[in-house]
């Protein structure tokens, strides 16, 4: 049964606020602390509903997994499997997130494949963890919607990462003819030590795409995304999907594992198209300097036993490689508008 609350100094009726654990009596100024042992829990839960309702907060579209609710906002891509949107925690103080979610349930097994293979890589001992670990998809939650506009479907719910809003699909848009070749150097650099990472932790991605691949606006910045084809190096490769199968090797019998030549090879050919060439031929424009095209082209179509490097001497190379052919470093990020 609600109680009134009284001054103990002066008796005046005083209305606390609904987390208050102190109030300043309005009437002679004086501090009443409230007795937790005497407090209604009803009005608790009551108020925390009305918080954690996204409808209390003016919020027309979201998603529920258990008592957490995120806001559906804009959709950012749709990839095979699944629908990406930007997103935030609906209530205040909220959280940007992105918001993956999986279209039809037969491929369920690929969706939370990710998510074990992210959360698997979060808990790495390999050296550079507590960078690598960071510029990877940051997990929140997982699970099926509970309510909202996907209820019944499969979600995951990641961390917003500032700053990367184009993926190389849309770099490729944007330079039909190719990025500035200079610029390949440190793009592909940056790939190859998140490959190192990755290897060095006992697994491989499977699944180096334009689409899952992302450039840092103003900066030498590249991140990594789309883990569902990710896991221990000697795995079997998740099937692949039509649409993908330019930037993977060809002979598709030898390259069925998980493995550093396969992450190695379709980084080069992710170069290939950024650089306005064909991914499955290796052909590349004229533009680009011959002893550059060499190595990428030699990386993109090589055979299984061909690679005898691994991701992180493949990026010592190509440092060695930009300063000869193009001199001493220059900042050169790939600018979108």
């Amino acid at each position: 049964m609600p109680q009134a609350i009284t001054c103990p100094q002066c008796n005046a009726p005083i209305t606390p606020h609904r987390f208050a654990r102190a109030i300043v009596c309005p009437y002679c100024g004086n501090t009443v602390t409230l007795d937790e042992a005497a407090a209604s829990a009803q009005i608790f839960h009551d108020a925390f509903r009305t918080w954690n309702d996204p409808a209390s907060h003016g919020i027309a579209s979201w998603i529920s997994l258990g008592e957490r609710h995120w806001a559906v906002e804009r959709l950012l891509a749709s990839g095979s499997i699944s629908d990406v949107y930007a997103g935030r925690r609906a209530r205040w103080p909220t959280e940007l997130v992105v918001l993956k979610v999986l279209r039809d349930d037969k491929h369920r097994e690929l969706f939370d494949s990710e998510w074990a293979a992210i959360q698997a890589l979060q808990k790495s001992g390999a050296q550079g963890a507590h960078v690598f670990t960071r510029l990877m998809p940051q997990p929140v939650a997982h699970g099926k919607c509970s309510g909202g506009d996907h209820a019944g479907r499969r979600v995951t719910v990641f961390r917003w990462a500032s700053g990367f809003y184009h993926t190389f699909e849309d770099v490729r848009d944007a330079y039909s003819e190719g990025i500035p070749p200079r610029a390949s150097i440190w793009v592909w650099r940056r790939i190859l030590e998140m490959l190192t990472f990755l290897h060095n932790s006992g697994m491989a991605h499977g699944a180096i795409l334009p689409a899952h691949l992302l450039v840092q606006r103003g900066e030498h910045g590249v991140r990594l995304v789309g883990y569902s084809h990710a896991g221990k190096l000697g795995d079997t490769l998740r099937p692949v999907f039509p649409e993908d199968a330019a930037f993977y090797p060809a002979d598709s019998s030898r390259w069925s594992q998980l493995s550093k030549q396969l992450d190695v090879v379709m980084s080069a050919r992710c170069v290939v198209y950024l650089l306005g060439g064909d991914a499955k031929t290796g052909s590349l424009p004229a533009a680009v300097p011959a002893a550059l095209a060499d190595v990428v082209r030699r990386m993109a179509l090589a055979g299984y036993n061909d690679l005898g490097m691994d991701a992180w001497t493949l990026r010592e190379e190509l440092g060695a490689l930009s300063r000869q052919v193009f001199g001493a470093p220059q900042f050169c990020p790939i600018k979108m508008e």
